[in-house]
Order: structure tokens, then sequence, then C-alpha cells
């Protein structure tokens, strides 16, 4: 093609004497708001949807009250006192859960990377433990440490480790060896080594181990205390099941529902933000 050819071919000439300057990009949204906004549009689309269904008569109110029949009982929870108790009780135990299976995901899965023949032995019993719903040992942790938030946060912060460890292992194997050469040839620390440049790399993945750990540990919370806890979110539903309170229990999963909404919310901000200051340094 010659250069006249190129010029027919351009759809936009340049002045005389000017230089191209960086492409232009479009102003779009970014994940994170369109995301919300999808996830805003659904639950007003389900919420309509059961509503609809509802005065309908599609099901029986007695099985799946109106989410306009539930507003008073959202709005009754607010000066329940027990409401408060049981919703304190199970956030302790799942920040406990979420902060000791992290860390302790963190640490395993740096134990891993560093000792890879250790990692290889011990990785089919964490992916069968990952398989296995670990309330199935809530009596054996009764037995062990008693009835009550010690067992529930040892179990639960157990399924947060699993993928937490997991996770690191993966990201920290997939860190490229020259970095890692390349810290080493300017006299890093191994502390530094892994700080500054293996945990910022892996950063994706250890981030997504987070999630999940998050994620695992709301579940078991909720499912351990639903099963034998005396206290709780996850017992309080329970109980409101067994005595056949419907639009109470219900408020219940509403509130459990929200607070799993609002924390993945904050780890993808946590997510935007830790990446934003990796991709500048």
């Amino acid at each position: 093609m010659t250069v006249g050819q190129r010029e027919e071919a351009d759809p936009v000439a340049l002045p005389a004497g000017s230089t191209p300057g960086p492409p232009r990009r479009r102003r779009v949204w970014g994940d994170g708001r369109l995301s919300a906004l999808a996830t805003a549009v659904l639950l007003v689309a389900l919420g309509g949807c059961w509503e609809i269904g509802s005065a309908a008569k599609l099901w029986s109110p007695e099985v799946l009250p109106a989410p306009s029949a539930l507003l008073p009982a959202l709005q009754a929870l607010a000066g329940d006192p027990r409401f408060w108790a049981d919703a304190g009780r199970t956030g302790g135990e799942v920040l406990g859960s979420i902060g000791f299976g992290g860390v302790a995901g963190l640490l395993v899965g740096v134990s891993f990377w560093k000792a890879p023949l250790v990692g290889r032995v011990f990785e089919p019993y964490l992916v069968s433990f990952y398989a296995v719903p670990l309330v199935l040992f809530y009596p054996v942790m009764i037995v062990l440490v008693g009835l009550g938030t010690p067992s529930v946060i040892i179990l639960a912060s157990v399924m947060a480790a699993i993928p937490m460890a997991l996770n690191t292992w993966v990201g920290l194997a997939a860190v490229p060896p020259v970095y890692l050469r390349l810290a080493r040839s300017i006299s890093c620390t191994r502390w530094q080594q892994l700080f500054r440049v293996a945990l910022p790399s892996a950063a994706p993945y250890v981030l997504a181990g987070l999630r999940l750990a998050v994620v695992y540990a709301l579940i078991g919370c909720i499912a351990m205390e639903f099963t034998t806890a005396q206290a709780g979110l996850g017992y309080r539903i329970r109980y409101l099941y067994d005595s056949f309170e419907t639009a109470p229990m219900y408020a219940y999963i509403l509130v459990v529902l929200v607070v799993s909404i609002i924390l993945t919310a904050l780890l993808a901000v946590l997510e935007r933000v830790v990446m934003a200051g990796r991709n500048r340094s």
C-alpha cells in the first residue's frame, strides 16, 4: 500500500505538521457501577414478581408472605432487643471466623509455596475438606470445646481458611520467577520478596480467596447456629420456623441476605482499591 492509498484509507486526515496523539477512549461506566445497577434492577424485578404472585394468590401467604407484609416485621426487628443480641453474636462470630480463617489460610498458602512437597502432600486433604460440609463435625466440636461461640468460630474459620489457602498457594505459584530473581539481585530480604514482590503479584488470587473466605465464614456461622446453637441469627430463624412465625422468619432471612450483599460490596471496593494501587506501583 502506498502513502496515497493510506491517506485515502484513513477516515480522518491529520493537519499538516501535527503528530498523532493517543487514541481517545470512550467514557464508559466501570464494572462495579454496572454490576451494582444490574443487581438493583434484578432485586426490584424479583420483588415485583414476588408481590404480584402473592397478590394473585399463586402461593399461600403462610408459606411465602408478600414483601409488603414483611415490612412491619422488619420494622419490629429494629426495636427488638433479641434481634440486636442475635445480630451482635452472629457478627462477632463472622468477623472472628474471617480474621482467624483468613490469616491461617494465608499462612498455609505461603507455607505450601515455600515447601511445594508439603503442599502436594496436603492438597488432597484440603480439597476433600473443601467439598465436605464441615457442619457435620459440629457435634465433635461441641464435645471438645462445648456448646457456644468457640465451636462455631473454629469450624467457620476452617471453612474460611481452606479457599484462602488454596487461592494463595495458586497465586504465589504463578508469580514469574524472574520477579524473585530480580528482587534477590538487588539484595531484598525474604520478607521484602514476600510482601513487596510475591504477594502483590498474586493479589488477584489472594483477593479471590478472601472473597470466598468471607462467604464461607458467613455460611458456616449461620448453618451451625441453625443446627444446635442457642443464640444468633441462624438460631432465631430455626426457632421462628419451628414456631410457625413466617413473617418474622423471612424478615431475619432478609437481614442475612442484606448482610451478605454488603460484605460482597465491601470486598469489591477493597479489590478495586488494592488492584488500583498495584497497577500504579
